[in-house]
């Protein structure tokens, strides 16, 4: 039976034990990230019979995540909420990433004492922290990672998997692209016309459904230019974060490079994966710490892997003993395997400095260390409250628009559910996704009556507190309107004092709308 070693219990034994560590690991470190709310609201818009939407009324795809946020909607069918159902699914997909590549370096290595890619992987601590948050990034990991392996197998599989891959999120049509190119070279043509095809109708789906061919979501944050600065940055939080993995960049340059040169029928693979690279680079990759290297990273270190194996093998074979290197690889391959272990497993935190935890470094943030497992809990919402009003909020508070269910809510930072917004041109860059200067009229257009923060602070609006979880929130109002805010104000978690007092001193009618905001200067 080729897939039991001799060396079972080694082998199969500190693999095990190192997977089950793993899965500890993300399920100890489980959390929601804000973004995903987006998609919650969607995935509940759905299920709810109101339309694939976050404001019922108004097509805007503001996900990116077109599979994942039909998944979730299912879920409501089954009673598990997506708070439940997108973590654990998330750790699943984790879960089958260390089978997959354990199966693979159980084939490849047969008669191996011990592991080293699967161990390598199970200790890489961004795969912890990103096999939940709520997103698509761990499905979306696996399917690559998948995708990779058929497609080095030359099995036609391939096609379904990268097809899934490109329905949970755009950049997998990168991959599918390249692979329906790779079976054209060799004359293969209906596969890739089927999925071809199947693809297409997604994006007729698409433009039919939303009136446009891209998600709302390249224009909130990928349609800004090249922002080839902060790739740099970017790629640089990598190595502060791991600062052995240079190791894995070099084995996996040299094996890509020589694969590339020697074998034709890889060059389109090899190809798939620089570009993605490229393109991390060419967006200025993401405020998240590391979420957008995570898809390639199993990848990087499959091809490492390889080179390490190769060598190994090339070793053992007598006629290359006197070569120099293999030498030199024989004396040294425990040390090889070990860096190759210590590169995923040496973790450092770039936003701890002296002792104390920075905000970012150069707009670039770990999320799961600001919200811990806060947004996992449902309960503490004063759930509907903002049903009458139409809010404007900013990314992090985006757990509230899916509790407080506004009747319309402007995702006022980068546009992600509002198509004006999301293309409207910025000035200056900096942190992605954050960069949108709002203006007044972006709220009166959008007849807002509230904001769940003060991004325009040269503006003395009058505030409400919502006191979630007893910490006393401040929502600003831009208009004031009676009928809707009376109500609001008896709500047990609502304190309208500071309101009720403003009009008092300014000689105000309560019963008489107001509007507090401001036009900007013509």
């Amino acid at each position: 039976m080729p897939f039991l070693k001799r060396n079972f219990f080694s082998f199969y034994g500190l693999a095990f034990l190192c997977i089950g560590f793993a899965l500890y690991q993300a399920v100890q470190w489980r959390w929601i990230c804000d973004d995903a709310y987006i998609s919650f609201v969607y995935a509940r818009n759905l299920w709810e019979g109101n339309g694939f939407v976050f404001n019922v009324g108004e097509r805007v795809e503001g996900y990116t995540n077109f599979l994942w946020t039909v998944y979730l909607s299912f879920g409501y069918g089954l009673g598990l909420k997506p708070q439940i159902l997108s973590v654990y699914t998330g750790i699943f997909f984790y879960f089958a990433l260390l089978v997959l590549f354990f199966v693979e370096e159980n084939n490849r290595s047969l008669g191996k004492l011990y592991p080293i890619l699967v161990v390598h992987l199970s200790l890489l601590f961004h795969f912890y922290i990103f096999a939940s948050s709520g997103l698509e990034t761990s499905i979306f990991t696996f399917l690559i990672s998948f995708g990779f392996i058929l497609w080095e197998k030359r099995n036609g599989h391939v096609f379904v998997v990268l097809l899934l891959a490109s329905l949970v999120r755009p950049e997998g049509a990168l991959f599918l692209f390249f692979v329906s190119f790779d079976w054209f070279r060799n004359k293969q043509f209906l596969r890739p016309m089927l999925f071809g095809f199947l693809f297409l109708c997604f994006l007729g789906f698409r433009f039919f459904y939303y009136d446009d061919i891209f998600p709302n979501t390249f224009y909130a944050k990928g349609n800004k230019g090249s922002y080839f600065s902060q790739g740099i940055y970017y790629f640089f939080y990598l190595i502060k974060s791991y600062p052995l993995y240079p190791f894995v960049f070099l084995l996996s340059g040299i094996q890509i490079f020589i694969t590339f040169r020697e074998k034709k029928e890889m060059r389109f693979l090899l190809s798939s994966l620089l570009f993605y690279i490229l393109y991390v680079f060419y967006v200025g990759g993401d405020f998240m710490g590391n979420r957008f290297w995570v898809p390639v990273l199993p990848i990087l270190s499959y091809f490492a892997f390889q080179r390490l194996l190769y060598w190994t093998e090339q070793s053992q074979i007598e006629s290359n003993q006197n070569n120099s290197f293999y030498r030199f690889f024989t004396k040294n391959s425990i040390l090889f395997s070990l860096f190759f272990i210590l590169a995923s497993a040496i973790h450092s935190d770039p936003l701890k400095v002296a002792g104390n935890r920075i905000a970012d470094w150069h707009g670039i943030v770990e999320e799961r260390m600001f919200y811990d497992k806060h947004l996992m809990n449902v309960s503490g919402y004063d759930e509907g409250a903002l049903k009458e009003f139409n809010v404007a909020f900013f990314g992090a508070q985006a757990h509230f628009i899916y509790y407080l269910m506004p009747n319309f809510a402007f995702e006022a930072e980068s546009g992600l559910t509002d198509k004006l917004y999301a293309k409207k041109q910025i000035l200056v860059r900096g942190r992605i996704g954050h960069e949108s200067q709002l203006a007044y009229e972006d709220l009166n257009i959008r007849n807002i009556e509230i904001l769940l923060d003060n991004r325009l602070p040269e503006l003395d609006l009058p505030f409400i507190t919502y006191t979630w979880r007893e910490v006393p929130l401040r929502f600003y109002l831009w208009n004031y309107d009676p009928r809707k805010m009376n109500p609001l104000c008896q709500r047990k978690d609502w304190n309208c004092d500071s309101l009720f007092l403003r009009f008092q001193t300014s000689n105000w009618d309560l019963n008489s709308p107001k509007y507090f905001g401001k036009s900007n200067p013509k």
